[in-house]
């Protein structure tokens, strides 16, 4: 069986292949039109690739050489007024990478290029028990389903605090680097939109190439429980090993991490230390947690115990979603 190190090594080589291929075919597009316009600068490409030919066979095979047509220097002088005369930039026949520092490699001499780490954030969250809608972007977010206020109601109402809650989100993620040391807790009942904003969020950062990682509570501890299971095993498993270990440090190190449904695992007191260590880790880390549950602050000291519900008090700005379970209706639309 291969390790997930491996198939993530497949996935990024055809990635990079695939990218190797379009900057190919996109010079290929780009020379031939240039050449329909311009055939004198055809010919001239054509006979210094043929007067470097002769060039190289002079030095290899003298005897075979050809000593016919005008010489590389001229040919090269010709074509360099040819390309100043009609302000034509040299380089047109090499390929423009998507990066521009490895050639699409994603190698710089020893060392891997970061565009690597990149594609490597972008294609991990595949291997994750737990996948983001494609459907979930702030444009798609339909605040029409949400309830509006009614003749002598008393505050605002729920499609109000959605429409604010709509715009705190989409602050948070534009100015991310300013408010990440802020946590956020979406509290609220089942269907009330809560997993969908929080998503919402991810694939902005996402689109902006920040590491995002998402996953349900029951799946963390699933997580952490195998990776911890592997660590204390005499002979661990090297593929399943390796595969815990990255998706461990992925909770514990990238920019975001949206925990969902918090509160729906089953409750141990192991879990409670995992999910401390968690939260302080990534706290102290700068990095940004959203978690969402259908517990209020107040349940969570019930159900789990004062220090998880001082920290979620404490750390986290907590959002209470109004309104009633929408999940029959499309809240992306």
């Amino acid at each position: 069986m291969r390790s997930l190190s491996q198939k993530i090594s497949d996935d990024v080589a055809r990635i990079y292949q695939k990218r190797k291929n379009e900057a190919h075919r996109e010079r290929d597009h780009r020379v031939r039109a240039l050449y329909a316009e311009h055939p004198r600068l055809e010919a001239l490409d054509n006979a210094l690739t043929r007067a470097g030919f002769d060039r190289l066979m002079q030095v290899t095979s003298p005897e075979e050489a050809s000593d016919e047509g005008q010489s590389f220097d001229d040919i090269s002088v010709m074509r360099e007024r040819y390309l100043v005369e009609y302000g034509i930039m040299d380089g047109y026949h090499e390929p423009i990478y998507h990066c521009r520092s490895c050639g699409d490699t994603g190698r710089i001499g020893d060392a891997w290029c970061p565009c690597r780490r990149q594609i490597v954030q972008s294609i991990l969250p595949d291997y994750l028990p737990d996948r983001m809608s494609g459907e979930a972007k702030f444009s798609n977010f339909n605040l029409n389903v949400f309830q509006d206020g009614k003749a002598g109601q008393k505050g605002p109402s729920t499609r109000d605090v959605m429409a604010d809650y709509l715009h705190m989100a989409q602050l948070y993620t534009g100015h991310f680097d300013r408010v990440r040391d802020r946590n956020l807790l979406f509290s609220g009942p089942p269907g009330t939109g809560k997993t969908f904003l929080m998503q919402c969020m991810g694939h902005r950062l996402m689109d902006e190439d920040r590491p995002v990682i998402y996953i349900t509570a029951p799946n963390l501890f699933d997580l952490i429980t195998r990776y911890k299971r592997q660590l204390a095993s005499f002979r661990p498993d090297p593929a399943i090993l390796e595969e815990a270990e990255m998706l461990y440090h992925a909770l514990h190190s990238w920019d975001l991490l949206l925990l969902d449904d918090l509160g729906t695992e089953p409750v141990t007191q192991d879990r409670y230390a995992q999910l401390i260590m968690l939260l302080d880790t990534r706290q102290n880390r700068n990095l940004a947690t959203i978690v969402a549950s259908n517990l209020s602050v107040r349940d969570f000291a019930k159900q789990y115990d004062t220090r998880v519900a001082s920290r979620l008090n404490g750390n986290f700005l907590v959002y209470r979603f109004p309104g009633e379970d929408l999940r029959g209706q499309q809240i992306g639309d």
